[in-house]
């Protein structure tokens, strides 16, 4: 009997183990829209992408997911997917670096011309270094990257105004893709879930991506990331070279999310190792909105705004300049005695709404609250939580 008990618990354990460490799946293939149609390994080999690459759909367990990109690419090949929704978390890097490896990745190739040093000697700094990481269709291009971006945590938030769907929770559709594309170290990146105050709900993953067989390939040039403008790095060994391409997916409960605590699940952390070399991280938006995605432009030139409702009898140059002086705006509303009042509508009847689109706002009058279209998977929501700080 003890014997017996001894081994049930070591397989319960080694079970328990394998779900904690190894929850999160490779692809078996990924494609993409490069030259159209692109799928990363052929019966030869890894096939090599040399230009802008969307991910357009990818194959877990058996089962091939599009991304929402280009359904019709997968479709006209014969591929029968499950039909999904996936886009790059908003990303920006709060510790930059000057340090010689520290690079933009772009492809060798745009729109068919390559992009030697002649041609593309430098990038401009008009963008964050963060765009790269969320550009592209739905920000999904694999073939845009930073690599070895500073050791840092990346924050996003999942749970400000759209709860994490708990009908995703534990079926078995991903809904977070993750990417390493340049030759990964054996430091570990690590992803979890916290609450407001930085507590771990549920469990971390600690990646080692060295340890992850790649999915594909891509041909690269090299820019250094810490210069403005960014120039051609010309060292052997970078530009006009290929590096693997390797993709991982979670499923909500790897990280131990369950429907006891997924609303306190408000952030999404990824912890960069300081060697990691990022296309982008994405999530499925059936699963988790987010909604402050970029912090205000405080730079540049502040645009008028030319449309105004105002009852202050002002308008105009001769007349304070208003609403010109609203800056960055397409319409301003003025008044110190009138309120602006949405379109109000009960709960019952927003299902009158036909053909709601994300982003439309309405006043439930049942649940008195400004109510915000999310998608079709989650409806109409509470505008009533904290925006990202």
């Amino acid at each position: 009997m003890n014997r017996i008990f001894n081994v049930n618990v070591y397989d319960c354990l080694a079970f328990f183990t394998c779900c904690l460490l190894f929850g999160q799946v490779r692809p078996s293939a990924i494609y993409g829209d490069y030259n159209g149609y692109w799928v990363s390994q052929s019966n030869t080999g890894y096939v090599t992408s040399r230009d802008n690459n969307n991910l357009i759909g990818l194959t877990v367990n058996g089962v091939t997911y599009a991304t929402g990109v280009n359904d019709v690419a997968l479709t006209s090949h014969g591929i029968s997917p499950v039909f999904e929704n996936y886009r790059a978390f908003p990303t920006s890097f709060s510790v930059l670096s000057t340090a010689a490896n520290f690079l933009v990745g772009m492809p060798r190739f745009i729109n068919g011309v390559e992009q030697n040093q002649t041609v593309a000697p430098s990038l401009g700094c008009d963008v964050p270094l963060g765009y790269y990481l969320r550009d592209g269709e739905h920000g999904l291009n694999l073939g845009t990257a930073v690599f070895n971006i500073p050791k840092q945590e990346l924050t996003f938030y999942v749970n400000v105004l759209a709860d994490i769907n708990p009908n995703c929770i534990n079926d078995d559709i991903p809904d977070i893709i993750v990417t390493q594309v340049g030759a990964p170290s054996s430091t570990y990146d690590i992803f979890k879930f916290t609450d407001l105050n930085g507590n771990t709900i549920g469990v971390e993953k600690q990646i080692n991506f060295s340890s992850v067989t790649p999915s594909g390939l891509a041909l690269w040039n090299f820019y250094s990331a810490g210069s403005c403008p960014h120039m051609y790095y010309t060292p052997n060994g970078f530009s006009n070279t290929t590096r693997d391409v390797r993709v991982l997916t979670f499923k909500l409960s790897d990280f131990g999310i369950t429907s006891s605590n997924y609303t306190s699940a408000v952030k999404f952390i990824q912890l960069l190792s300081g060697d990691s070399d990022v296309a982008f991280s994405a999530y499925s938006t059936n699963s988790m909105s987010l909604y402050c995605l970029e912090s205000a432009v405080t730079s540049g030139t502040a645009l008028n705004t030319q449309t105004g409702i105002t009852t202050l009898g002002r308008s105009g140059t001769e007349s304070d300049n208003w609403p010109m002086v609203r800056k960055g705006g397409y319409l301003a509303l003025e008044s110190t005695k009138k309120p602006f009042v949405p379109t109000r509508v009960s709960t019952a009847g927003l299902a009158n709404i036909t053909n709601p689109v994300e982003g439309m706002m309405v006043y439930d009058t049942t649940d008195n609250c400004l109510k915000v279209y999310v998608n079709a998977t989650i409806g109409w929501k509470c505008y009533n939580r904290k925006t990202c700080p």
